[in-house]
């Protein structure tokens, strides 16, 4: 099976990336599949935030085929643009969530047809996605049936763990943009510090335990011994 999995290059990866998607693409690709790891490049320029981390720490990771995306995704890109009506981008769901945080919304706006390019060029089973993302799949096939009719539709697959919310406020979910002490990145020396800190409150224990069972680690009754032994879980790990 052929696998697609799409990242922005936005700067470290940190543990709601990894359960969102690439533990899945990592188990897959041991298996035997075909796996894709998109840098994904361009999209990346709707917030000026390109690195090369990402893709090193991916490498690190062990992902076997990471790309980037070339001119070429960028000419389908605009051939699907000139198939496209402003009024069904308008009507995406992160295009409504998001516009009015960013100061220039063009890009967020054309951000889904850039992402149907990505697939297209592609042409994967099967893309893992995080359930966010859906409606940006349905848009893709649709396009896909208006330039080339009679095309299989593409499949999508969650990851293992769908969110992982922010260490601090866990009504919100696990960013960058919110700050260092919200993340838990994937290779960091300060697991512990950063765990200890962690908010224990009733919503937040309920997302410490998405993290320790997804790695096996045992619950306990005491609050800070269970986030001592995910942070040592994960330095065995990472």
């Amino acid at each position: 099976m052929k696998y697609l999995i799409g990242i922005q290059p936005t700067g470290k990866l940190h543990i709601g990336n990894y359960l969102k998607c690439l533990a899945k693409g990592l188990k897959l690709q041991e298996e035997g599949h075909d796996v894709t790891f998109l840098i994904a490049n361009y999209h990346s320029m709707t917030t000026g935030t390109y690195t090369d981390v990402t893709e090193k720490e991916l490498r690190r990771l062990g992902c076997k085929r990471v790309i980037m995306q070339t001119p070429e995704y960028f000419e389908l890109f605009f051939e699907l643009c000139c198939k496209m009506n402003l009024g069904q981008l308008l009507k995406m769901p992160q295009y409504k969530d998001k516009k009015d945080k960013v100061e220039y919304d063009l890009g967020l706006l054309l951000y889904p047809v850039l992402m149907a390019a990505d697939i297209i060029a592609n042409n994967p089973d099967v893309i893992i996605v995080g359930a966010d993302q859906v409606a940006h799949i349905e848009l893709t096939n649709d396009i896909v049936n208006r330039i080339r009719p009679g095309h299989r539709h593409f499949d999508y697959e969650f990851g293992d763990v769908d969110k992982i919310m922010s260490l601090q406020d866990p009504t919100t979910k696990m960013s960058k943009s919110s700050g260092e002490k919200h993340v838990l990145y994937l290779f960091d020396e300060n697991y512990k510090a950063k765990l200890r800190k962690a908010n224990a409150t009733e919503e937040g224990l309920i997302n410490l335990r998405k993290i320790g069972d997804y790695f096996g680690v045992e619950r306990s009754d005491s609050n800070l011994e269970y986030k001592m032994r995910i942070a040592e879980k994960l330095e065995e790990i990472f």
